[in-house]
Order: C-alpha cells, then structure tokens, then sequence
C-alpha cells in the first residue's frame, strides 16, 4: 500500500469537508447560469484585468505577476464561491494581499472598476448588488495601513526581506537570468520568492 504524506491527507480532507457557505458567500446558482456557466464570467475577468494591469493606481500591486495568472485565479476563486465547487486551492485573501497597503479609498476605486464592468457586459443590477456583497465580506482582510506577514501554519512570516539559502536543484537568476546549480548560494526575496546569485543581491538586502 503506497504511504500518503499527512499534508496530502489534510488536504483532502478539507476537500471532502460538508461545510457549506451561508449568507453572501453561500452558493448562488442563478448568478452562476447568468454567467453561462463561467463563459461570461472569463469574458469579464479578461475586460477587467486588462484595465487594471494598466491602471496607475491598481497596476504596480501586479508587477510579480501576468495578467493571465491573475485572472486565473480569480475566476477559480469566484467559481468556488457561486457554484460552491472546491475548484480554488490558492491563498486567501488575507494572505494573498498581505503585503498590499490598500486603503479604504483604493478598495471603492477597484470596486466602482468591476461594477462598471459588470455593467459592460450586461449583468442584471441585482446580480452585481451580489457580487459586490462578496467583495465587501474580504474589505476588512484587505484594507490595511501596513503590510504585515501572511500566516502559514500559524507562523506569521515577513511581508517584506530577504533571506540566503543553499539551492538542492538547479534554478535560474531573476537578475540576471543566469543558471544556478545544485549547491549554489543564492539571496532570495522571502515575498516574491525571486532568487539572486551574489553578484544580483539587491543592495537593500540587508543579512
């Protein structure tokens, strides 16, 4: 009989878990064939991302990622929520956005984006009333005067630094995009993850 790690059995526990949703984030199947079974709801995704990832105020918070990766996991994210599916396995809000400092403000500018552009695509008002009730639910994961360190196994770990560490498999230089081998030391962002041989150690690396 082949042995399952305990981090797999714990996931698929949570897999098989009953909990189910209630209020706002209970599952919501007329939102769900509105959106024609998730089409509409790309078509959405892709309008909105391609106005934040060139938005001035919205688009810096973006800069580690690709439009396309974005919008994935947000489709997923909110597939999980409408249809109630266990379709999402990223990081939550609060962790996902632990480093971002959004202010109250920043949160009602990004909201008035999607309204205006579920409106765009024809979604009926109290559709939108809905899903803007689920992005109010995470307001208080989100808005933050600081960043703080995103929890893992209940260890808060540092929104921002640096750290060093021995490579056990080859990788690539995010500075200069030069091969690293097994066994090299590399400076590594403890956010971003992005990894730096010495000569590409950004200067306010301090060890």
């Amino acid at each position: 009989m082949v042995k399952v790690a305990p981090s797999v059995n714990k996931l698929r526990k949570k897999q098989d878990s009953k909990t189910e949703r209630k209020g706002d984030l209970a599952p919501n199947p007329e939102m769900w064939a509105a959106l024609n079974d998730g089409q509409l709801l790309n078509e959405i995704l892709d309008d909105f991302y391609e106005q934040v990832f060139t938005d001035e105020k919205l688009a810096h918070f973006f800069k580690d990622s690709t439009q396309q990766r974005a919008k994935e996991k947000q489709y997923l994210f909110l597939k999980g929520i409408f249809t109630g599916e266990k379709c999402y396995f990223g990081e939550r809000p609060r962790n996902a956005h632990h480093w971002m400092v959004i202010s109250n403000e920043l949160f009602d500018y990004r909201e008035k984006l999607i309204e205006e552009t579920l409106r765009k695509h024809h979604l009926a008002e109290p559709l939108i009333k809905q899903w803007i009730a689920v992005d109010e639910i995470y307001r208080k994961q989100i808005v933050k005067t600081e960043a703080f360190g995103k929890k893992v196994g209940g260890i808060e770990i540092p929104a921002e630094g640096y750290d060093v560490d021995t490579l056990t498999v080859g990788s690539m230089c995010d500075g200069c995009e030069a091969e690293l081998a097994a066994g090299s030391s590399i400076t590594y962002h403890v956010r971003t993850g992005k990894v730096f041989c010495k000569n590409c150690t950004p200067e306010d690396a301090v060890l």
